[in-house]
């Protein structure tokens, strides 16, 4: 455990085995870090029903004062993990309790990387564990990427009743294993889709010749509503289903309805201020 410091005007790094019994004040706030030991001790208990281990908090969370953070890492941050090192949390910025909430969540992280999954996913996912994590505490608003649309796409899931009632555990199980934003987004859709009595998964049933079809046209809903609100979302999924004849439909037509998403898309981001409804109409009105 390192504790980074400012001593008149020079920089210093200190090793410590435990920081229990260790207090200090920066920029105005006291922190005691036998209180945020335990703390953080019972947090991972209760999250991930496990004894915390003993080398996480003496060998992979490190503190830092504000100005020896800010020297360290040049962007707006709280805190941050680096995979050969741990978690690095800054102190000054908010109180004791606060200073809780960021260390469990750049715990998430260091979690999520001795799960071996951390690695396999894109930085989106990456905070939206994380962010998840953190709001079992306390909720803290993002303004940058990936913080942000990780913590959108996870207020969109938290609404949703397939997941949002889950267990922390339950629902850590699920986010764990998506590796990437079009996946989160997916997965957004799917559980969507749950809400409204699974219209997109009989409409696959009925009119796509095969899984690979299904995974097509999926990816492709996914990819064109990734930035969408949830009620986007709704909208999209009901006027996508309208697209219909009267047979199973070939892989040409599949192909087709892949590329007038990717269309939808081009055009939402092009026109941003059009009614999301007129450009759909504009792509599927003519199929």
């Amino acid at each position: 455990m390192r504790l980074g410091l400012v001593e008149k005007g020079n920089y210093k790094t200190r090793e410590f085995d435990d920081l229990t019994g260790y207090g200090m004040e920066v920029n105005g706030y006291t922190y005691d870090f036998g209180r945020i030991l335990a703390e953080t001790r019972q947090r991972v208990q209760s999250l991930w029903k496990i004894e915390c281990p003993p080398d996480l908090l003496r060998k992979r969370l490190h503190f830092s004062e504000l100005q020896y953070f800010n020297r360290m890492v040049k962007t707006d941050q709280y805190g941050i993990f680096y995979r050969n090192t741990g978690a690095n949390v800054c102190l000054g910025l908010v109180d004791e309790e606060g200073t809780c909430n960021l260390v469990i969540h750049e715990l998430a992280h260091e979690m999520h990387y001795r799960q071996g999954r951390y690695e396999s996913c894109d930085e989106y996912v990456q905070e939206c564990l994380a962010i998840m994590t953190e709001q079992e505490f306390g909720r803290r608003s993002f303004e940058f990427n990936p913080h942000f649309t990780g913590q959108q796409m996870l207020d969109q899931l938290m609404e949703l009743p397939g997941f949002g009632p889950l267990s922390f555990l339950e629902r850590w199980e699920i986010l764990s294993k998506v590796g990437s934003i079009v996946q989160l987004s997916a997965l957004i859709n799917r559980y969507l889709d749950d809400r409204e009595g699974r219209l997109l998964a009989r409409w696959l049933e009925t009119y796509c010749p095969g899984p690979e079809e299904d995974r097509m046209i999926l990816n492709a809903l996914a990819q064109t509503s990734q930035s969408y609100a949830l009620y986007n979302r709704y909208l999209l999924l009901h006027r996508f289903i309208k697209v219909s004849g009267k047979y199973v439909l070939d892989r040409n037509q599949v192909q087709t309805l892949v590329r007038a998403l990717g269309v939808l898309r081009e055009l939402d981001q092009r026109y941003p201020d059009e009614p999301l409804t007129n450009l759909m109409e504009e792509v599927f009105g003519k199929l």
